[in-house]
């Protein structure tokens, strides 16, 4: 079951109608218990996410209460040095990835997906998971107050808050709005250093961008339309340069680029400024699910802190 797209301006919904959880930055899975107890970790799209995350599927012997077969619904999540979840700190030596469970599917044999999600989230609480599982798969916390939850998760850093109408049925493969995500995306000015080219047109297909302190954030595509793209090609094709603005992108994360995107990659003079909407950024810099608001004719780069004039 996926969630609706969040309302503008970002706000929780009111009335005692919704419960609200901490939006976990994580891989979304499936976790299927066998009476055997066995358990299989699928990803959204089907994939084994057992060899990816071992000690989460290593948990099945400890969990004879629940009587499998069962299908739980959750968040694969790994914590960084503060405790917030880190989407690609599974890929640091020695991280221990935690299972969130937040839905139930099928519980003892029985499928519980036409209960309401206060009765199926009940059906946890025979079960302590943390002591069951040495502190490796854990229940959601649910919480009342969705203002106070996004304030805190502000506060914290962390990627937002899930929605979600108590009395909700689980629906597979439906974006529902009695769920709801609330995600905390910032505004951030950066640096156009180059582009890429459309795989068939020639269109202006993502931005190469750096942040306000010369730090290089990847690739932004998307929100990038026609129109956008149209009128960035008349400037772009002007502002060519042989290879990236050594002041500006360190040499590994440039050549990373490079390597990835091939001959369809345009360096460019760090002339202009974009403004992008985001989750934060990943462990090794990038920005996380990047989206372009719009262009900033009004702004250079010695506008912005941390770029030499």
């Amino acid at each position: 079951m996926l969630a609706s797209g969040p309302p503008q301006p970002v706000a929780a919904p009111v009335g005692d109608a919704w419960s609200f959880e901490v939006k976990w930055d994580g891989v979304r899975a499936l976790a299927m218990l066998g009476v055997d107890g066995s358990i299989g970790l699928r990803s959204r799209n089907g994939v084994d996410l057992a060899g990816r995350y071992p000690t989460i599927a290593a948990v099945g012997p400890a969990l004879p209460a629940a009587g499998g077969p069962a299908i739980l619904d959750g968040e694969c999540v790994v914590l960084d040095g503060s405790g917030r979840p880190s989407f690609d700190g599974a890929r640091r030596e020695g991280a221990v990835a935690r299972f969130m469970v937040f839905d139930v599917l099928a519980w003892h044999g029985r499928d519980v997906r036409s209960e309401p999600l206060d009765n199926r989230r009940a059906l946890l609480a025979g079960l302590d998971l943390p002591w069951l599982t040495n502190e490796i798969w854990a229940p959601s916390a649910v919480f009342d107050d969705g203002a106070a939850l996004l304030e805190a998760t502000a506060e914290q850093g962390m990627e937002g808050v899930m929605a979600k109408l108590r009395d909700s049925r689980y629906e597979c493969g439906v974006r529902s709005p009695d769920w709801v995500k609330l995600p905390h995306r910032s505004l951030t000015e950066v640096v156009v250093v180059g582009w890429v080219r459309a795989r068939s047109g020639g269109d202006v297909a993502s931005l190469a961008v750096v942040d306000a302190a010369g730090g290089a954030l990847g690739t932004v595509g998307s929100g990038m339309t026609q129109r956008m793209s149209a009128a960035l090609l008349g400037v772009l094709g002007g502002i060519g340069v042989p290879g990236p603005d050594p002041t500006l992108v360190a040499g590994e994360a440039a050549a990373a680029l490079e390597h990835r995107v091939g001959d369809r990659l345009v360096w460019v003079q760090p002339l202009l400024v974009a403004e992008v909407r985001h989750l934060g950024r990943t462990e090794s810099g990038n920005l996380r699910q990047p989206t372009l608001v719009r262009m900033r004719p009004d702004l250079s780069p010695a506008d912005l802190p941390g770029i030499p004039s």
